[in-house]
């Protein structure tokens, strides 16, 4: 995906809360770390970034943003309506592996997730939010008053809270939890292209595909495997999730050749290999789709250390709700923070931490669910009611305002912390009691054949 350029270049003028005398360092530039600062800035905190990268050159294709995650952006002046300008289409045709069209979904938003972070960045320096590139940090500490980061010189900086958005590989693991733990395969890898148009659609199959359609998004649903293919005015797409053979790597950037890709989709709906094949070089990456297990503490002992995004939860692409949870993460901690003010930091960290926790792993399983169900599908009772394969992520998803959650819930929160007043979260799967869980049950059931069920709504 190519580097999102900016064609505004306007301040922004942002009504702001009264300011809560918080000091916040954000530790990654990504997407939950943009979103965190943009809201934190709204909620009136003191807030910087600092990046280890020389710039962004974000990674990635598409990304599908629940309607969850789009409350209290609509309170950024300007910033939706930026992002509806997406090329991409907000409908989704859903099609059996040979091209039988089982029905249409829609997205609350879809876009190229270079564009999105792009688009976070520009409104950030608009802003004029701090960040600082080339900046590594190498350890996170914290004290009774105070949290911070020793840079790779050695220089130190601190602020009452730390926000950990540095991503699967964060230092704040040993403060957090005293341990790092390792990244599960998931057993699955992704293959991934974008590319100009014109590459594909001269190709008479593909032509016919796309044919009258400036944009259309496709997802085929084989055995094994499932792919999207999405085109806009300039740009296809193909995401391939398929069985790791061992040969893909957790890197963006290293490229095999798409012969490898091609067995996954042999008999699939013949436009698809012709897309795979017109990858520039005839490359593409292959991706491994590395998992963690869900974990309830994304806070340091102390509560002035916070993880969000990848650095707290990692998910598959199933979920479609990866973004979704770090930008619902964002706008939970920095309505906490707001709420809790300078005084009562890292009891409005835990109490975040507590609010979130939950939901996030339900979201994470259900990302497997839905694997299991796109790649071992009976299709002789999906040909007869579809519907089930046409909702991607459970309404529990979508209808949620995390931001008015963390209103309505951070006092009856902080009672069941502090004194141990009872307190159920309502923002996950309904008529589901919690269970944990661990990434390998779930592959071992998937390896013997066995549904993964649960009781709940997950629908």
């Amino acid at each position: 995906m190519g580097d999102y350029v900016s064609s505004h270049t306007d301040p922004i003028s942002m009504p702001r809360y009264p300011s809560s005398g918080l000091s916040v360092l954000v530790v990654g530039g990504g997407i939950a770390g943009l979103s965190f600062a943009i809201e934190a800035y709204r909620k009136g905190h003191d807030v910087r970034i600092i990046e280890r990268r020389p710039d962004f050159h974000d990674y990635g294709d598409l990304i599908a943003i629940q309607a969850s995650a789009l409350h209290s952006p609509s309170n950024w002046p300007g910033f939706v309506e930026r992002c509806r300008d997406s090329p991409f289409s907000e409908t989704g045709h859903i099609h059996k592996y040979d091209g039988t069209l089982l029905g249409t979904i829609k997205f609350p938003l879809s876009m190229s997730r270079a564009t999105f972070h792009g688009l976070l960045h520009e409104y950030a320096e608009k802003l004029g939010i701090d960040i600082q590139f080339s900046t590594v940090a190498t350890y996170y500490f914290e004290n009774e008053d105070l949290a911070g980061v020793v840079l790779g010189d050695g220089t130190v900086l601190s602020a009452d809270v730390v926000v950990a958005a540095d991503g699967i590989g964060s230092k704040s693991w040993n403060l957090v939890s005293g341990y790092k733990e390792k990244p599960i395969s998931s057993g699955f890898a992704l293959f991934r292209s974008t590319y100009p148009v014109e590459r594909a659609i001269q190709n008479p199959l593909v032509a016919k595909e796309f044919e009258g359609c400036d944009q259309k998004a496709n997802l085929h649903l084989g055995p094994g495997a499932h792919i999207i293919v999405a085109k806009s005015e300039t740009e296809i797409v193909f995401m391939l999730t398929h069985r790791d053979n061992g040969n893909a790597e957790e890197e963006w950037t290293k490229q095999t050749s798409v012969d490898n890709a091609l067995p996954y989709v042999k008999g699939w709906a013949p436009y698809i290999s012709e897309v795979i094949q017109a990858a520039p070089d005839r490359k593409a990456v292959d991706f491994k789709l590395m998992w963690r297990n869900p974990r309830d503490k994304w806070a340091s002992p102390g509560a002035r250390v916070i993880q969000i995004g990848d650095a707290a939860h990692t998910f598959l692409p199933t979920s479609a709700s990866g973004a979704t949870m770090a930008l619902e993460d964002a706008y939970s901690l920095a309505t906490c923070l707001q709420l809790g003010g300078k005084s009562n930091a890292p009891l409005a960290v835990r109490v975040h931490n507590h609010l979130r926790a939950e939901r996030v792993a339900c979201a994470q399983k259900m990302g497997f669910k839905t694997r299991e169900l796109y790649h071992n599908t009976d299709w002789e009772l999906h040909e007869k009611d579809p519907s089930r394969l046409l909702k991607m992520v459970g309404s529990w998803v979508i209808n949620h305002d995390p931001e008015q959650y963390a209103y309505d819930n951070y006092g009856k929160c902080v009672q069941h912390l502090i004194v141990g007043t009872p307190f159920k979260n309502t923002n996950a799967v309904p008529g589901y009691t919690y269970k944990p869980w661990t990434v390998q049950e779930l592959l071992d059931a998937s390896d013997r054949g066995v549904p993964v069920e649960d009781e709940g709504a997950w629908d």
